[in-house]
């Protein structure tokens, strides 16, 4: 016999769109895949800032350009081989080319949010942008992304041809746009 407390979870269950209903089942694609569009998403943010507020000194604006420009190529490049490794049936997280890409592409991403941070953000006057919590250590980023990076790897070989398309698709759009993109006239 059903509680009254059950019944009415029950109904708000069913009574629920399924995207509700399934929101409370964690999809580890979709976590895996966000866990990547938060880093792209953060750094083209700190590339906002530093083309709108680091234009004040020539010196550091240029130094900021070049550690995106870094820090971006690397992302980029991680993306492109994790896209590789899935389409040829290797585990990225078991290569060790895939690792040292990881770890320049943390190292590449920290340094350049931090330099925005300290050098940009920290020297500004005024109202301080606000800018989304970021991971700072390398070990901890290297972490969120191999975990993404098996996630993403584990589900590919679990879905069908049309499902692996999509995923490669939108990991090519995981890939960071150029500075000149983000960057206003």
């Amino acid at each position: 016999m059903l509680t009254i407390r059950r019944r009415t979870f029950l109904m708000m269950a069913l009574l629920l769109p399924p995207s509700v209903a399934l929101a409370a089942d964690p999809d580890p694609l979709a976590e895996a895949m966000g866990a990547l569009a938060r880093e792209k998403s953060a750094a083209e943010q700190y590339a906002v800032v530093l083309a709108t507020v680091g234009k004040k000194d020539m010196t550091t604006y240029l130094r900021g350009i070049s550690l995106y420009a870094d820090a971006k190529a690397e992302f980029d490049g991680l993306i492109a081989q994790l896209a590789t490794g899935l389409r040829e049936g290797r585990d990225p997280t078991t290569s060790e080319a895939f690792k040292q890409a990881l770890q320049r592409a943390a190292e590449k991403r920290i340094a350049f949010t931090s330099f925005v941070t300290n050098d940009v953000i920290g020297k500004s006057e005024g109202a301080k942008p606000g800018l989304p919590a970021l991971i700072v250590a390398a070990p901890e980023l290297i972490k969120a992304i191999t975990d993404s990076g098996l996630s993403i790897w584990t589900m590919f070989h679990k879905v069908g041809k049309q499902k692996q398309d999509e995923i490669l698709g939108d990991l090519e759009h995981l890939k960071w746009d150029s500075f000149a993109k983000l960057a206003p006239n």
